[in-house]
């Protein structure tokens, strides 16, 4: 797999080219963003196919038009290989790596409406509990007053 971004109706800074090799690697060729990578990781959106790539807290680098061949070997992945170049006008300047690192896979978090129905769900069942020691209570006193 090779996929190259087209760069016609790109800034040639937004082009990327993807790389596997005979492992199942996966690696990612591209422009270098300002400063330096930290705790890198990625996520597939199979559904936009796409690749966000978190290079640190507040950097997120997306890497859209994937194929399927791409996506379907992407998906398989734990680790995703990045290599940074420094941007560079002239074509015919040899191009110097600013960063190369791996990226992990970024464990989806459940979005809100999960996490609101996981609560929903709680609750409901702590009002059914309170509400059978409730009725619990009250038959006993009812039993104990005849």
């Amino acid at each position: 797999m090779t996929e190259n971004k087209d760069a016609t109706a790109l800034s040639p800074k937004n082009v990327y080219e993807l790389m596997d090799n005979d492992a199942g690697e996966v690696m990612v060729l591209l422009y270098a963003g300002e400063g330096k990578p930290a705790n890198p990781t990625f996520l597939l959106d199979e559904k936009n196919k796409l690749i966000e790539i978190s290079r640190s807290k507040d950097d997120l680098v997306l890497i859209e038009g994937l194929k399927s061949e791409a996506i379907s070997k992407i998906k398989k992945l734990e680790t995703l290989y990045v290599c940074e170049m420094k941007y560079n006008d002239n074509p015919d300047a040899e191009n110097e790596i600013l960063y190369a690192y791996a990226a992990s896979l970024k464990k989806k978090e459940p979005n809100q409406l999960a996490k609101m129905q996981n609560r929903d769900t709680e609750s409901k069942t702590k009002e059914t509990v309170a509400e059978k020691a409730r009725k619990a209570r009250e038959k006993i006193l009812e039993t104990s007053q005849k």
